[in-house]
Order: C-alpha cells, then structure tokens, then sequence
C-alpha cells in the first residue's frame, strides 16, 4: 500500500512540472493512475489533497490559477501546476571551512529520523559544497543532539510551518496539569533541555515551555499565524537566566559513598555526622540553584547519603525544602514500585516508538527523488556504492529502481516512462529530466541542519565566521533565509563552566590535540567509586548536558566514554601508544554515551521517561496495560523497555533519580535489589536514622 502511495504521488509530481500550463482536477484524475482507479469523487478528493499538501511539504510549490477570473474561488476550474526553476536550489558554494562545519553538524544528531533529515539536507548541498567528505576519521571535537522528548518533531514541524499547537503541560510552579494552547515562534535547547518560545492564546502573552514538561501527544492544528517580525530563538534562550549556586545545602554521607555529591561539594568534613550509633557520616556542604535538581543528585545516591533536619524541623527552611524534594522522589519510587509489582510484559504489543521508524511515503518520495538526481549525475555508479550512499539494502534499491520503471509523463507510454537499468550491476537512468535538478531545502531538513549548526556555536571555539554564514546559507537554500534561521536556536550547555570542569576539559581537549596518554582519576556511579583509569583520548564530544571523551582504556582494553565532571584530576602519561586494529574501527564509530552492559533489566516507564529507552538502546519495547491505569495524564501511556546496564546500582540510581516516573518489572533479584534500595534510603529519613 506505502509503494503505491509513493508511486501515485511521484506520477503527480511528474505531471505537475511536464505541463506549462498545467492540468484542471479532472484532467489529473484520468492522468494519474492511482486517481483513475478511485471509486467515488469523494476519495478522489481526499486523496488529491493530501497529495497536494504533501508535495508542497518537500518543497513543489504547486501553483493553483483560476481559468475563469469571474469565479476565483472555484477550486474545480483552477489548474495545477509546479513552474520549473520554482522548487530548484539556488545558486551556492561553500567554502571548505563552511563543508566542514556542514558535515559536524549533520552529524550532530543521535536520534534516526533527525539525523536522516539533516543529512538528506547535506546531500542535496552536495553540487554546492563540491562533494562530501569522505574521511572517515572522527573530528577531534564532535557536540550531538539528542531530542528525547516524543513532542520535539511535532513541534519542530509546526515552528517551520506557522501552526497553532495544543498539549498538556505540568507547571512546575504549581506541579498541575493544565491544556496549553499555542502560536509556537521557535524551538532550541539550553541547559541540556529544550524549550518552545511562543504566544499562549490564554494566557495572552509570550511564554516558554519545557519539552520535558509536555505530557500529552502535541496537536498540530491547521490554524496558521505570521511569527512576529525580528524574532530569535537565540535571543530568546539568552534571555533565559541561569542562576549561579546561590545556597548551601547540608548532607550527610557515609565514608566511601556518594562520590558524585563528594565532587560537587564547596567543603567536607570527615566523620562528624551521628549515625546509627556504628557508623560515623560525613557532612557535605553542597552548594546549589535549583532544589529539584540537586534534589535528583541526592536521591541517586541512595541509602548512602542523607538530608538532616535543619532546626527543630517545623520552620520551613531551604534546608527542609530540598529534604522534602528528595523524600518525595523516594516516596514516588516506592509507590511506583508497588503498583507495579507482579505486572506481566507482553512483547506482541509493539511501542508506538516503533512508528517512529516506519518509512513514510513522503519520505519514500524524497528518497526516489534523491536516487534519480544522484545517478543522473554519476550514470553507471556501482549498485553496491549507490545503495550505501543512501544508508539501504542492494534489495531496496532494487525496489526503488522498479518503482521509477512504472512512473513517467502522464499518458504512460513505453516512451514517457522513466527507464532504468542495473543489469550489470550499474545503475543508468534516463527519461526523467524534470527531476533531476538540485531541489531546495525543505523547512524540516534545513532546520534540522540548522539547529546543529546553532549547536556548534556553543562549542569553545565553535562560533566562528565560517558557522555563520553557513546558517546563512542554509536558511536561503530552503526559501526563507530570515524567519528560518531565527526560529531554531541553541545557547550554550554552561556559559560560564566551572573552574574545575574547564581545567579538565583543556587537558583533556590538549591530550587529544596532540596524541597524548593520560592518567585520570574517574566516579563510576554505577559502582559508586572512585577509580585511577590510564587512556588514550582520541575525541572530545557532548551529548546536550554533558561533555565526553572517548579514550582507549588499556585496563578495559576497549574504547570507552568518560564524562569530564566525573574526572577530579588529569595528569601527563607520556605518548599515545599505535592503535591496534580493534581501537582504530572502535575510533571510527559515532560517539554515544555509555558502557558496556551486563545485567538486561525490563523497566516499564511513563510519557515523562520514555527518552530512557533511546538513551540506554533498548533491546526492545511494548506497550504495558495496567489495570486501573489513568486514562490521561502522565501515567497513561507506560511503556516497557529491555535495557543493559552497567550493574544493578545503576538500575537503583536511576529509580530513585526519576522518582515515580519508572519501576523494575525484572529480574527478580534486581526488583529485590531495587526495592531494598529504595526502602533503606527512605528509612534513612525515620526516627532511626541520622537527623
């Protein structure tokens, strides 16, 4: 059913730009196959429509002239037509330095659908950035993105295209749930979130939304409004504050736990705390901003680390604030560990994340577009080079070239069909000028692009003059060069880093830059220990929040990610050593974080977690059913996913982080390991514990 969808939809293209003057509606429906076939007038229209909205979509401007100019309005009497030249690139040409920064930004992306879309830009550039590169060698400084959020596409799409949206937002002021209705202006990320900028039409007033906070699917409506003039994202974001740690928190800590805290600590003092009576704790002074987020840090740690009361406990203090915040998270986990003890996973009912990878027609369009443009220009390319080039099967490709065979001019004779031929293992094709030219960005592909060259703004030493006026000329090559560029944005993940973080991140950026070994001491979380690594650096990369580098660990004997605010010191270890074969194809992977696993655990999350499954690469997910579950809001739509950590700790971190918003289904003795972490850190806050 998806080949003849695309099938119709690329017949329509063809005739749409093979006739000057174009074809009324009904000359279409005896034109097109697929319309001939329709069984009443009503499908037909329907079908020519969508059609319509779709090509529009890719960027064929379909022009609609009224041939009797007594009756305008009459739809039935328009003809239809895409002007040649209307839809082709503009004439561009990029710099080497600006080829270059293309190519970091396309692969900035860590989700599929964005990162396809961004590199299908790239490859449409292609003419104008004179080929693309073909080193396969990783840059030594490499930002992603990762969009976790399942309302970033929807938003996106309605920010490029001027559509009113509604969804469900929790207010984080007042932690209710309340239907937001608005005009979307832009979209970007700071702070390691993202947000969308816009005109509430209830509150009647500009406002910002955090994606994280968007707990319903986002409605794209068919209302249109003009973005105001002079609008920037990047404006928009600089705007926003991000408070230096202003207050101080007390902790206590067991001896040896809770090295993270230990890091972010201002000052310690050992063995101070009252225990249980056997155990002596150590006070942290934490200094912090935001009392929820310090409060996710202290509910990882567990039952090895604790808030005291601050006074005789019936003030409320900043002290009780955070104690409170942290309670709360354990409190939810628990909760949330009860409800689903028990609950049986049925794989069969696929995710509805698995839609996400489904190939739509417009984008199986786009993909025979591109094959068409990319052979015409490299007649007799090898089949094999030319299915990798565009990320499929010899198989698919095949498929592909035996769907173009059927398509052509209308009346669909031999000689008005597309011909192609791969007999001897070379693609030709020929027949099917009208498609051949370089197509203009769409709103989604130049966006998409764009926001990971925002992104490479925020990287030290990234905002450079070759970076901007390729955003330049990306936003032109899509048609609307200034609302385009201002409607995506990105500010950078710590404007002002700390003293501590920098230090790190030079030595670490310096070992890279000149193939040097390093000593580092490192906080595993997941075992909760400091640990002395030796390791190779060979790329320094983020991934929104966080700053990596990937090294070759001579203990693991294996490439590894190390976050840099987890490294408390770096020291000179001599010359890098040769990169055996293992560590040079282990070099050449895209960077992601995480390590190796060895513990799968089933975990069942709600909307607000359902990133988690991205993030961790599940092995596979399924919709839960739970008796008596919520009908709406944030716990009605749950999800299971089969994850590899690292070590059952990491699974209780997480737990106990997320409060609430997910639970462990299996195996059993990770959900024992689970529940006696999550009920010892919470009888840490009884009467028998420290106060």
């Amino acid at each position: 059913m998806a080949a003849r969808s695309t099938e119709r939809l690329l017949n329509l293209l063809i005739a749409l730009v093979s006739r000057e003057r174009g074809y009324t509606r009904a000359e279409l429906r005896e034109a097109v196959p697929s319309y001939a076939e329709s069984a009443s007038d009503e499908a037909f229209e329907r079908m020519f429509e969508r059609d319509k909205a779709e090509l529009r979509d890719l960027g064929y401007p379909i022009e609609e002239v009224s041939e009797d100019p007594l009756f305008p309005d009459d739809t039935h009497g328009h003809r239809y037509r895409i002007p040649r030249g209307s839809f082709t690139l503009p004439p561009l040409q990029f710099t080497a330095e600006e080829s270059a920064v293309l190519a970091l930004a396309a692969n900035a992306w860590t989700d599929a659908s964005l990162g396809e879309l961004a590199h299908r830009a790239l490859r449409k550039l292609e003419p104008a950035i004179g080929g693309l590169p073909e080193d396969d060698a990783p840059p030594l400084l490499q930002p992603t993105l990762t969009a976790h959020e399942p309302s970033f596409e929807p938003l996106l799409s309605a920010v490029v295209r001027h559509r009113e949206v509604r969804f469900d937002y929790l207010a984080r002021s007042t932690d209710e749930l309340t239907t937001r209705r608005l005009r979307p202006w832009g979209i970007g990320s700071r702070y390691g979130n993202w947000y969308v900028v816009g005109w509430d039409l209830d509150r009647k007033d500009s406002r910002t939304f955090r994606l994280s906070r968007i707990m319903s699917d986002v409605t794209v409506t068919r209302k249109e409004f003009d973005p105001p003039e002079g609008f920037s994202m990047n404006e928009a974001l600089s705007h926003m504050v991000s408070h230096a740690p202003a207050r101080t928190v007390e902790v206590l800590a067991r001896p040896g736990h809770a090295q993270m805290l230990r890091r972010m600590a201002a000052r310690q003092e050992a063995g101070v705390g009252a225990g249980n009576g056997v155990d002596r704790w150590d006070r942290l002074h934490i200094p912090f901003a935001e009392t929820e987020i310090l409060a996710e840090e202290i509910a990882a740690a567990g039952p090895g680390v604790v808030v005291p009361q601050d006074g005789d406990g019936t003030a409320p203090t900043m002290q009780a604030e955070v104690r409170a915040a942290v309670v709360r998270r354990l409190e939810s986990a628990a909760s949330a560990a009860a409800r689903f003890r028990g609950v049986q996973v049925d794989w069969s009912l696929r995710s509805r994340k698995g839609t996400r990878n489904k190939l739509s027609t417009a984008d199986h369009l786009s993909r025979l577009l591109e094959i068409v443009r990319w052979v015409y220009a490299h007649q007799g390319a090898e089949l094999e080079e030319t299915a990798r080039r565009f990320g499929i099967t010899d198989q698919e490709l095949i498929a592909d070239l035996n769907t173009l065979f059927v398509c052509g001019k209308p009346g669909h004779m031999p000689d008005q069909l597309i011909d192609a031929s791969w007999d001897d293992g070379h693609v030709y094709l020929s027949n099917a000028d009208e498609l051949s030219d370089p197509v203009r960005l769409t709103q989604p592909e130049a966006s998409a692009l764009l926001v990971g060259l925002q992104t490479l703004r925020t990287v030290p030493g990234g905002d450079s003059e070759a970076v901007a006026s390729a955003i330049a000329k990306v936003a032109g090559a899509a048609g609307d060069a200034g609302v385009l560029a201002n409607a995506v944005g990105a500010r950078p993940i710590t404007d002002t880093p700390a003293p501590a973080l920098a230090d790190v991140m030079s030595a670490v950026r310096r070992a890279v830059e000149q193939r040097r070994r390093i000593r580092i001491r490192y906080v595993v979380p997941s075992r909760d220990e400091l640990t002395e690594r030796v390791v190779d650096p060979v790329q320094v990369f983020s991934s929104n929040t966080h700053w990596y580098v990937r090294a070759w660990c001579l203990d693991a004997e294996g490439m590894r990610n190390f976050r840099l605010d987890r490294i408390s010191a770096v020291e000179d270890a001599g010359p890098a050593g040769e990169r055996p074969a293992a560590q040079e194809a282990a070099a050449a992977a895209p960077p992601a974080p995480g390590t190796p696993d060895t513990v799968e655990v089933v975990l069942v999350t709600d909307r607000r977690s359902r990133w988690i499954a991205d993030q961790y690469h599940a092995v596979r997910t399924a919709v839960v059913r739970v008796p008596g579950g919520a009908r709406t809001g944030p716990a009605a739509d749950h999800e299971a996913a089969l994850i590899g950590f690292q070590t059952p700790e990491a699974v209780c971190a997480l737990v106990t982080r997320y409060g609430g918003q997910l639970a462990v289904l299996g195996p059993y003795d990770v959900v024992a390991q689970v529940e006696l972490w999550v009920n010892s850190a919470l009888g840490a806050y009884g009467t028998s514990g420290p106060g």
